[in-house]
């Protein structure tokens, strides 16, 4: 009956890990189809930059969700041997201890019949009676033996826990580190923004400047354009005074 146990339990675990593997492999061809879509999706984006932000942030979500599924999967299968280690184990003893309590009772009962016929057996009883201390001896290291398991059962619950704790210290790390990518991702977005602020703000100053200088352009011209006027006038006015104080010279002479 032992042994049909044992070769049921080792069917079983095969089935599990079978199982398991078939999870692993479409959680796999899942995150295979969605890198795919968002390979797709980044090729429609304008900056390489930013697809390739996408790119590491997806990556680090997909081996993270990969490590909890193997972490998940490989703590369900230790929890699972461990408890069919210890189920053996308290049947072994379950059955050792019945069977001496049982060779006890014949034992005691052997005595009982000896005592009753013949009193000259006394020393058989005394030697029957070592060899039930050795039995108790036995049953006393079987004990023993039964809170050893306990001990490595308790500290393998221990080291469960610890592996849990550092599973969880792993993922706040991951998300630690995801939230300062982010952070830096959303730093170099807002810095782009601010350039292109800048740069419109520059454009438009030259645009201005440049719409000042024709309007100063222009009053600079009219301004040329009316000292030229004057300047033709005062020359054509000097001309004439100079002709006329030459006429008046010429009648003069005369």
């Amino acid at each position: 009956m032992a042994s049909t146990r044992r070769a049921n339990l080792s069917h079983a675990q095969q089935s599990k890990l079978r199982a398991d593997d078939r999870r692993r492999e479409i959680l796999r061809e899942e995150n295979v189809k969605r890198l795919t879509a968002e390979k797709l999706l980044e090729a429609n984006m304008a900056s390489e930059e930013r697809v390739e932000n996408k790119r590491f942030l997806c990556r680090l979500q997909l081996e993270a969700r990969e490590r909890d599924m193997d972490q998940a999967l490989f703590q369900e299968n230790e929890a699972r041997l461990l408890k069919e280690q210890q189920l053996e184990q308290e049947e072994r003893l379950a059955k050792e201890l019945q069977r001496m309590k049982m060779e006890k009772l014949r034992d005691e009962k052997f005595r009982q019949q000896i005592r009753e016929n013949s009193v000259e057996l006394r020393e058989l009883e005394a030697k029957l009676k070592a060899g039930y201390m050795n039995r108790e001896r036995a049953a006393q290291l079987a004990e023993k033996h039964l809170l050893e398991v306990d001990e490595q059962n308790r500290e393998a619950e221990i080291a469960k826990t610890m592996r849990e704790n550092h599973n969880k210290a792993l993922e706040a790390q991951t998300a630690k580190e995801r939230e300062r990518y982010d952070e830096s991702v959303r730093h170099q977005e807002q810095l782009e923004k601010q350039l292109l602020e800048q740069e419109k703000k520059k454009q438009d100053a030259y645009e201005e400047f440049l719409k000042e200088k024709l309007m100063i352009d222009e009053i600079v011209r009219k301004i040329y354009e009316e000292d030229q006027r004057e300047l033709e006038k005062k020359l054509g006015k000097q001309r004439a005074t100079q002709r006329y104080i030459t006429e008046f010279k010429k009648k003069r002479d005369e």
